[in-house]
């Protein structure tokens, strides 16, 4: 009678322990999204409960500790952004990541070196790491000491409803300035123990497999040291249409893989030598799945994974079975410990939602027979419940997606990984160069599947938005053993929920969106069934461009597919940056143009052009044929009419074009040249007395747009004045005239400076 609560109690405290471990981990996920977790003094009271709670509220203790610890890095995270007094200044220190050339945005353009340096000594508060570029710069490789001479701004970033938020990723990393290299001199090369540095170690080992001229270098590479930015644009846009994007990330499970192989080379070895077989494979296996993740960078599916692979080796030397619930509890409580910004980050949730799917769905149920069963029923039922939660980061489901998986997760797992990092760990042997080979071409036949697949068209989504936390509960049912119909019914519920169309225009009316482009114009218009887009936004010498970080993400989030009609005001870089990756990236029936494009075909823009699109009105107002403009005063001009409401998109006009041109009073007026000097005349502004002024410009860029008496002018007016800079995307309905919307005020997170939700 009383041995049960002896045995209660033994049971019971893993149980605890592992309720603890989960009560912690929620905390931590709590205090990124509770704003009243943030002051500082909030953290210590959580600090302080839960270190004076009772023993019978240790779970609660835990949940309260684990608030207080994510809370309290958060807060630091924000305040580590540098003053924007500290805008020149000299810094000396390491360069602690690696450094990597940056595409150039045109033949002859200058390239940029990218890298992260750690101030050791600055002329103004520097209290993190800082990102920087250096255009035509020396070679910069990490480890090194620099003293440079720098330009620098708070880490910001541009706010719209979809696509990556940099925002969010500069909080996560603790970015304390972001910036560009005037000049520099090296204080100090890789010396000593500095060539054990994990920078060091994998440009070095980067730089190896780079010279052996690889087919597929980016992806090789990516998998073996965690250098993403090697992939070719391209291959991502490849691997991103087909729904394998995973693969191009290391994953948790390439640690299990390679932990898997060192188990058994270890008990190998150990049955030859006489050595204990268990012992020997364990160790052997932690030491190949600790070299992996400090040669992938120690990101967080690595530090998860080998957590979960430490827990496993050590109940497998004290000869207990590790449950695999606890195992999975504990893992998330020390990365969490360990990086509690963690949760900011999609890896995290990607990483641990596929493991706690997998758990979900085999824990009540028996164990196929096969392996190969069990392979592909756990792709299935990750597939169920990520495809809605990929939904918001691709914005498309590829029909084919989960049976090209089926054959490229097995094919990179099995053998791309082993290949390559075998290689990698005898490149300095004449094998090594056989295996990457070797690697490089199974990465090249998965390559011909995946060009294959992409052959048939991705379906875009809606961004599920509210619906998501359904779409999950749902995709969670279709896993729990259950009848059949409940399953069936569940599964029909995904369908309807990601392929609900989302409210947009009714007939006669028309919404307008102005992205968040930084310094440049794109805008989204769109009616009932039609969707033209004005300008892409700039790219950039850095690399990259708002074509792909800022329009295409718009537009599938949308669940646009397609767009009618690309209006490209004229041929600024920072209007027509992005036109090529729309172009690629959307099906475009037709181009519009207030003067050539290079690598583009498109019609003229000429005055007097206007159609109508679902009791919406569009007409071409400027240039007029035959005219001799160039530059800002050739932008095309668009007016878009419903029979209440106007909206003039006036590219770069200057005052000797607005003077010709014949306006009536707007409700949305996309000023002219990003509020410059040289436009908005007296004359111009009091002709369109706009009840929205919208200014597209970079939060503080240096051409000082908006210019403040143009400012005044549009007040004088009566405008309400509205900047991309301080407000982020702005959107505009025709059936709701009076307000306009602002995502820096719609549920601010505390990393994103607010702007001001406006409504007459």
């Amino acid at each position: 009678m009383q041995e049960e609560p002896a045995h209660y109690a033994a049971d019971a405290r893993p149980m605890g322990m592992r309720n603890g471990a989960l009560a912690f981990s929620l905390g931590v996920m709590a205090a990124h999204w509770s704003p009243w977790a943030h002051p500082l003094w909030a953290c210590w009271l959580c600090l302080g409960v839960a270190l004076l709670a009772p023993r019978r509220t240790r779970t609660l203790a835990a949940a309260v500790l684990g608030l207080g610890w994510g809370a309290l890095h958060a807060v630091g995270a924000v305040d580590v952004r540098i003053d924007r007094s500290c805008s020149e200044t000299t810094i000396t220190g390491r360069i602690v990541d690696l450094p990597a050339w940056s595409e150039p945005v045109a033949p002859g353009a200058p390239r940029a070196r990218r890298f992260v340096v750690l101030p050791q000594t600055a002329g103004c508060a520097i209290d993190g790491p800082v990102r920087l570029s250096w255009y035509d710069g020396p070679e910069v490789r990490g480890g090194e000491r620099w003293r440079l001479i720098v330009r620098l701004r708070v880490p910001r970033g541009t706010a719209n409803t979809h696509g990556f938020d940099i925002d969010r990723w500069f909080v996560r990393n603790r970015v304390a300035a972001t910036g560009y290299v005037v000049a520099g001199t090296r204080i100090a090369t890789v010396e000593g123990f500095d060539h054990l540095r994990p920078s060091v170690v994998r440009e070095r080992l980067r730089d190896r497999i780079g010279d052996l001229a690889l087919a597929n270098h980016g992806v090789v590479t990516a998998l073996t040291i965690g250098d993403a930015a090697a992939i070719p644009r391209a291959d991502i846009d490849l691997y991103r249409r087909t729904g394998t994007m995973h693969l191009l990330v290391i994953s948790g499970m390439h640690v299990g893989v390679v932990t898997a192989f060192g188990f058994l080379l270890g008990r190998g070895v150990g049955l030859l030598s006489g050595v204990s077989p268990r012992s020997l494979g364990a160790g052997m296996a932690l030491v190949a799945a600790a070299g992996y993740v400090y040669l992938a960078g120690a990101g967080l599916p690595l530090l998860r994974a080998f957590t979960m692979a430490t827990a496993c080796m050590v109940a497998l030397l004290a000869g207990r079975r590790a449950a695999p619930s606890a195992v999975f509890a504990y893992a998330m409580a020390v990365v969490l410990a360990m990086d509690p910004m963690a949760p900011l980050a999609v890896g995290f949730w990607l990483s641990f939602g596929a493991v706690a799917v997998l758990l979900g769905f085999f824990a009540p149920r028996p164990r196929p027979r096969s392996w190969l069963v069990s392979a592909a029923i756990a792709q299935l039922s990750i597939a169920v419940v990520f495809v809605p939660a990929t939904v918001g980061i691709t914005g498309l489901i590829h029909p084919l997606s989960i049976a090209v998986n089926l054959v490229a997760v097995p094919t990179v797992t099995l053998l791309v990984v082993p290949l390559a990092l075998s290689g990698v760990v005898l490149i300095a042997t004449p094998l090594g160069p056989w295996l990457l080979t070797a690697a490089d071409f199974c990465v090249s036949l998965v390559g011909q599947v995946l060009a294959f697949a992409d052959q048939v068209a991705p379906l875009y989504v809606v961004d599920p938005g509210r619906r998501l936390p359904w779409l999950l509960v749902c995709a969670v049912v279709c896993l729990l053993p259950l009848s059949r119909s409940a399953i069936l019914s569940s599964a029909s519920a995904i369908a309807v929920l990601l392929f609900l169309p989302r409210a947009g225009p009714v007939h006669g009316h028309v919404e307008v969106t102005i992205l968040d482009v930084g310094q440049g114009t794109a805008v989204l218009v769109r009616t009932a069934r039609h969707t033209l887009v004005y300008d892409t936004g700039q790219s950039f010498m850095s690399g990259g461009d708002n074509g792909t970080r800022v329009v295409l993400p718009a537009l599938r989030g949308r669940g646009l597919g397609f767009v009618d009609l690309l209006v490209l005001s004229h041929a600024d870089l920072d209007h027509v940056g992005g036109a090529s990756a729309v172009l690629r990236g959307v099906r475009v029936r037709s181009v519009l143009a207030g003067e050539p494009v290079a690598g583009i075909d498109a019609k003229p823009c000429l005055a007097g052009a206007g159609w109508s699109w679902d009791g919406v009105d569009f007409s071409i107002i400027s240039p007029r044929r035959g005219h001799h403009w160039s530059g800002n005063n050739a932008s095309c001009v668009l007016l878009v009419e419903t029979p209440e409401t106007r909206v003039l998109l006036a590219g770069d006009i200057e005052a000797a074009v607005e003077r010709r041109l014949v306006l009536r009073s707007v409700d949305v007026l996309l000023v002219p040249h990003h509020g410059s000097a040289t436009s908005s005349t007296d004359g111009f502004v009091a002709a369109t007395r706009p009840r929205f002024a919208v200014v597209g410009a970079g939060f503080d860029n240096h051409f000082g747009h908006p210019n403040p008496a143009v400012l005044e002018r549009y007040r004088d007016a009566g405008a309400h004045i509205l900047s991309t800079a301080d407000s982020g995307e702005l959107t505009w309905r025709s059936d709701d005239p009076d307000a306009i919307e602002a995502v820096r005020c719609l549920d601010l997170p505390y990393w994103r400076d607010g702007g001001s939700c406006h409504r007459h």
